[in-house]
């Protein structure tokens, strides 16, 4: 018998992940939930692989709050050295930005991890390859 796991979430996400889930087919909760642990394994994984110097775009999407933006801005403060863009835009209550940032792999990913670490904040992390 597999393990089952339980999680808490917020009635907005709970909303908005039945919605995706409906739209995109999934019968049932633990379908999609299973799809989205292996997805997040594999970039996980494949982001462990990395190393060197990388180029690379940060996304993240939060609640348009001050509180948020204070601490995302004295991240940008903190890691200078290795963003090199930000295009931000606002939609409706929410902001989205991206990132393009230039370095040592390791530096990148823990931007991204302390960016991921504050609450309410979605982010993704893709690299840019120039070929």
């Amino acid at each position: 018998m597999s393990p089952i796991i339980s999680l808490q979430i917020s009635d907005d996400l709970l909303e908005r992940f039945e919605h995706v889930r409906n739209r995109s087919g999934f019968s049932s909760k633990s379908q999609a939930l299973r799809e989205a642990i292996v997805k997040f394994i594999e970039e996980y994984e494949e982001l462990e692989n990395f190393e060197g110097y990388r180029i690379m775009t940060i996304h993240l999407v939060y609640p348009f709050r001050e509180v948020i933006i204070n601490e995302i801005a004295e991240l940008y403060s903190q890691y200078h050295q290795i963003i090199k863009n930000v295009s931000d835009w606002r939609i409706a209550d929410k902001k989205i930005e991206t990132i393009l940032a230039v370095g040592k792999f390791g530096l990148i990913r823990d931007l991204r991890d302390k960016l991921s670490n504050i609450k309410d904040v979605i982010s993704s992390m893709h690299e840019v390859v120039i070929d």
